[in-house]
């Protein structure tokens, strides 16, 4: 919108106020928004953060035009941190045994009852109205015919008939 508004309005300086730099965006995301709004000549303007101030692309000291590359390089900085952020707390979950997901439907007990039926040679049909989930969402009802092929197959005793 402020780029709109300076390509109808060009003898009007823009600025661009936000409450800090990760507002305008994050990863690619806030390189695209900054270099439009530096093609633009649209200044910008923080209002917390450690680059508190007003920065023009376009100024005779080249300070803008320095804020302006910085958050370019900022932004793909960003991105790889977030990231890497990301994927040492699910390590971290994983040595904790905190896998994530939803927890599994049926449990040990259900699973041994039907790997035994299943070695009778009862039907996956007959099976599944046996067998009642416990708990969670879905607490109550019969197990769906794919979560139990899923369930058995993951036992490494089942494969579909």
């Amino acid at each position: 919108m402020a780029v709109r508004f300076k390509t109808l309005h060009p003898g009007v300086q823009v600025i661009l106020t936000v409450h800090e730099f990760r507002c305008l965006g994050r990863g690619t995301e806030l390189l695209v928004t900054v270099e439009d709004l530096r093609k633009a000549g649209i200044a910008l303007e923080f209002l917390t953060g450690p680059i508190t101030g007003l920065y023009d692309p376009g100024d005779r000291h080249g300070q803008g035009a320095i804020l302006f590359g910085v958050l370019a390089a900022l932004s793909g900085a960003e991105r790889t941190y977030t990231r890497e952020r990301t994927l040492e707390g699910q390590e971290s979950a994983r040595k904790r045994g905190r896998t994530g997901g939803r927890p599994p439907s049926l449990d040990a007990d259900q699973i041994d009852y039907a790997l035994a039926l299943r070695a009778k040679g009862t039907p996956m049909k007959e099976i599944q109205q046996k067998i009642v989930i416990a708990r969670g969402k879905h607490k109550g009802k019969n197990p769906s015919l794919p979560t139990l092929y899923r369930t058995l197959a993951e036992a490494g005793q089942d494969t579909p008939a």
